[in-house]
């Protein structure tokens, strides 16, 4: 019994370590250009998640920067805009740490009004670099 119950957490800890190191979905660039376009600033994707469907892509990919509701600052640290279409909607949640360099910016899913927040896309936004004339 005891060895049964060794095989059993070797073999568990075999099938959790590979699960671990899966490597991250890429952000779509429709979403990297889109929280560029609303902040203003370069977006570097550190963390892609899986919440983000084709449709997401495609109602993100054609919703204009426009549509986005203007920054509310929440308290010093952060600022977040709104997007609604229909029932879903989105936010975007730019927070700084006070001994922070750079912001980082986490865009959210709401697929229904009562629903937890989905992350879609996590990562650092740095300032444009300037095109030399």
């Amino acid at each position: 019994m005891k060895n049964l119950l060794i095989l059993l957490t070797l073999l568990l800890m075999g099938v959790s370590a590979p699960a671990q190191n899966k490597p991250a979905t890429t952000t779509p660039p429709a979403v990297v250009s889109l929280v560029e376009g609303i902040t203003d600033k370069r977006f570097l994707p550190d963390t892609a998640f899986a919440a983000l469907s084709e449709e997401d892509q495609t109602l993100l990919a054609k919703e204009p920067v426009a549509n986005w509701g203007l920054p509310q600052e929440s308290g010093q640290y952060m600022t977040y805009y709104n997007l609604v279409i229909g029932t879903r909607s989105y936010q975007l949640v730019v927070t700084r740490a006070p001994r922070s360099s750079y912001p980082t910016a986490t865009l959210l899913r709401f697929t229904t009004p009562k629903s937890k927040p989905e992350p879609i896309a996590r990562g650092t936004l740095r300032p444009k670099e300037e095109k030399p004339k």
